[in-house]
């Protein structure tokens, strides 16, 4: 099987990985659409989370294949037309191992959680702004609050409007999403990707299992399954 280039394109990162004999070998961040350049002659696969005009026109030069919500998905679900393809892709990665019940969990610009019932059905989901847009979301709807980055904190309550800013958004996201953890079953396997989640860590559960590359992984898998009909990988 000739190698592969898979690509997510996010709201906040591009992130590629490559793909040789069916398995990830590595992965990587695209800082500019001009750097896949290189990759010329490589089959190219991808999602698109963002719809930037430059990026999609580097990767029709390519002519990459695009993968979207509407093609078909290997597992049923009961979500409509609009689940992203970058969701999608997530849930194919983990219904592909066959541990059910199972959530998926991404700690990116956007607080996602999908949940696989027992029988390995998608049944819904949920999406929060992330810690980071939290933030944002205050210094741009606000008249006086900063525009901060997200650092980690210890203390839950600042003692200055940074402080309490910063212990606002990570540590009031690390408890909703405990709540929402808490409403799964015990045995749920829980999958987590995402840049955030090194700053949210401590609010996991330690059977969670961190899988950065999950995305990546489903959109190879979704691929393989419209093309030969399995979304085992092998």
């Amino acid at each position: 099987m000739a190698a592969q280039l898979v690509i997510d394109i996010g709201n906040s990162r591009v992130k590629a990985g490559l793909v040789e004999e069916g398995a990830l070998q590595e992965s990587f961040l695209v800082a500019s659409p001009e750097e896949l350049t290189q990759w010329q002659g490589y089959q190219v696969i991808f999602i698109d989370t963002r719809g930037d005009k430059h990026w999609r026109a580097v990767l029709a030069a390519l002519e990459a294949e695009e993968l979207t919500r509407a093609r078909p998905l290997p597992f049923p679900t009961l979500y409509s037309q609009e689940l992203g393809a970058d969701r999608a892709a997530q849930l194919i990665a983990a219904w592909a191992a066959q541990r059910f019940p199972a959530a998926v969990v991404s700690l990116g610009t956007a607080f996602v959680l999908d949940y696989l019932d027992e029988q390995g059905t998608h049944v819904g989901g949920i999406i929060s702004p992330g810690a980071h847009l939290r933030l944002r979301a205050l210094a741009e709807n606000t008249g006086r609050l900063p525009r901060l980055s997200l650092t980690p904190v210890e203390a839950h309550l600042g003692r200055d409007t940074a402080s309490a800013l910063r212990a606002g958004a990570l540590h009031g996201l690390g408890f909703e999403l405990q709540g929402w953890l808490s409403l799964l079953p015990a045995h749920t396997t829980l999958w987590v990707c995402g840049g955030e989640y090194a700053l949210l860590a401590r609010y996991l559960p330690s059977n969670a299992i961190f899988a950065p590359d999950l995305t990546l992984k489903g959109v190879w898998l979704w691929w393989h399954y419209l093309h030969d009909g399995s979304a085992s990988g092998g």
